[in-house]
């Protein structure tokens, strides 16, 4: 971290279990926090659980404007290769950005992972916010305006969650805009996937809106897949109002990921 001080609350996440490898990736500005529950509750029944704390996250808005997709790319390949050196089956759950790395590894890796969780996947922004960043890659908005204030916060449904996050306040545009480079590969990826893959997404996400899923969805070949929407969430799904309900159908995939297909 180049002696950057991490903040404590986004520091990585790490339960040592007998079970399968689980490997959680964050989203962009974000950190393992996001996971809490969850990770604990994959302890719990006895996980093998890492969420790595991903480059330019956790420290400052600043530190992650130098930082971009291959980045974190690099970093999440690297995570999941550690857990597979571990255990023959390494599944994968990715968050927002997290999901888009998530998809392009689970493709990569093949047949070493035991299945996929895609949540809150951002095939697309909102209308405005993927404008913005497709505008950014082609003039240099960023060198004049290198921050977007979040005029909200979190989007978490839930204030006192929203407030309780360890989350950057700010965007950098140059970071996000270079995670455009992840929805167009993870678009091309996730037609290839073979491996059990469970889309998970808020009905009010106001990052990532809804349609994303039934996009992703419907580009999955795979015939042990499933998309379950949950009608009170927005776009923090790990964190917000229906978490239990998010963990236990995360814990269900996890135990027998081939009965998707039986399912949906």
């Amino acid at each position: 971290m180049s002696g950057l001080s991490i903040n404590p609350r986004a520091r990585p996440l790490r339960y040592s279990g007998e079970g399968p490898g689980v490997l959680l990736l964050h989203g962009l500005t974000g950190s393992p926090y996001t996971f809490g529950p969850l990770a604990r509750a994959l302890s719990e029944q006895g996980y093998d659980v890492s969420a790595p704390l991903l480059p330019g996250h956790g420290t400052t808005p600043n530190h992650l404007r130098y930082t971009g997709w291959n980045d974190w790319l690099v970093a999440a390949r690297r995570s999941f290769d550690e857990l597979s050196a571990r255990h023959e089956k390494v599944f994968i759950i990715g968050f927002s950005m997290g999901a888009l790395l998530s998809t392009v590894i689970a493709q990569e890796r093949g047949q070493r992972v035991g299945g996929l969780v895609a949540m809150a996947v951002p095939l697309e922004l909102d209308l405005k916010s993927q404008t913005v960043l497709s505008l950014a890659r082609k003039i240099p908005i960023a060198a004049v305006y290198p921050f977007v204030k979040k005029a909200n916060g979190p989007d978490v449904s839930d204030p006192a969650i929203a407030a309780s996050m360890p989350s950057y306040d700010r965007t950098p545009i140059s970071a996000a805009a270079s995670m455009l480079d992840g929805q167009g590969l993870a678009a091309d990826r996730v037609q290839r996937l073979s491996v059990p893959v469970l889309v998970l997404h808020g009905r009010s996400d106001h990052v990532a809106p809804v349609r994303n899923a039934r996009v992703f969805y419907d580009l999955l070949e795979t015939p042990n897949r499933r998309l379950i929407i949950y009608p009170k969430s927005w776009h923090i799904l790990p964190l917000d109002v229906e978490h239990e309900q998010v963990e236990a159908d995360i814990l269900d995939f996890l135990r027998a990921p081939e009965r998707l297909g039986l399912i949906d």
